[in-house]
């Protein structure tokens, strides 16, 4: 067993996004490193302390005991770690530091795109540092004190975070040009009996995309989803493929629509509403920089009427 000297602290913070991440390859995409030296660092610092914290193969990912008590203690540590270097970051008279902005995929809002505008315009020396993770992967880090405060979609509120409404959108049913109802007018919701579905992650295990959740439940297509993913982009690239009919936020599938990559499916009015919310853990001590990009933000929404924050058809047609 490892005396606590003999931990690699670059090994333990790989080891809790890890553990975040539910997944080797996720975590490689958030802390920019290759899946082989993710992996290593896992295995090292299993080597270290002698346990085995992960068990892993072609369709397993779970932590073990040890892995579980070693991520809860961890995950306060290493972010309190991270809080003391944002922090210090921000000692100097112009704000120099980071916002991390921890958001869900393709939150697609005017009201975000100026608010980022103007901090940078307001800020020039500041950056900002944007991690994608679904609403349950948000939700654990902001539990564990890892980030102040994220950007996603919420069914639920938990009493311990605090809640700011920035936008709803809804979604619509799309399928891809390889799909049989491609093109075709006239459909109704029975049309849709028995064919096969891409989904999120999120509206199966969560009650995050609950009006997701609850629709997809009543269409009657065939099971098991033939995809399933953890974020928008890869259900769109599933959808697109032809290997399944999927949920999509209806701003976000415009532009497809227009170049005809996407079609429009029943039921055509208004469903599957989804609020976005600037989720905060009040416990973690923001930096001056995140206080000030929260302010900016909190203003820029403040100063659009409700609305105008409320996105139902093509109108709404951004690219990021």
């Amino acid at each position: 067993m490892a005396r606590h000297k003999d931990i690699n602290w670059n090994l333990l913070y790989t080891f809790v996004v890890v553990a975040e991440a539910q997944s080797i390859s996720r975590a490689a995409h958030i802390l920019g490193r290759g899946q082989p030296a993710v992996s290593a660092a896992v295995k090292s610092l299993e080597e270290q302390i002698g346990l085995q914290l992960i068990e892993r193969g072609p369709r397993l990912f779970r932590l073990t005991e040890a892995g579980r008590l070693l991520h809860r203690e961890a995950s306060e540590i290493c972010g309190a770690v991270d809080r003391i270097l944002v922090l210090l970051k921000d000692s100097e008279a112009a704000l120099a530091g980071s916002v991390r902005l921890t958001i869900a995929s393709h939150m697609m809002s005017p009201v975000l795109n100026q608010a980022v505008r103007e901090f940078h315009l307001q800020h020039q020396r500041a950056a900002v540092s944007c991690t994608v993770m679904n609403t349950p992967e948000m939700l654990e880090a902001l539990s564990n004190r890892l980030i102040h405060f994220g950007i996603g979609p919420i069914f639920r509120k938990q009493p311990e975070f605090t809640y700011f409404h920035l936008f709803k959108e809804y979604c619509g049913f799309y399928c891809g040009p390889q799909h049989e109802l491609f093109g075709k007018a006239d459909l109704d919701v029975g049309d849709l009996k028995g064919h096969n579905e891409v989904t999120y992650k999120s509206a199966i295990f969560s009650d995050a995309l609950n009006s997701i959740s609850e629709l997809r439940s009543k269409m009657g297509f065939r099971e098991p989803p033939t995809g399933v993913a953890n974020n928008l982009e890869e259900v769109r690239r599933m959808v697109l493929s032809g290997i399944g009919i999927g949920a999509i936020p209806v701003q976000v599938a415009a532009r497809d629509v227009r170049d005809g990559l996407l079609w429009r499916l029943p039921p055509y009015e208004n469903v599957m509403p989804i609020d976005v919310y600037l989720i905060t853990n009040e416990k973690v001590r923001p930096s001056q920089t995140e206080q000030e990009f929260i302010r900016i933000l909190t203003e820029t929404v403040g100063s659009i009427p409700e609305k105008m924050r409320i996105y139902t058809d093509d109108k709404y047609d951004y690219v990021i």
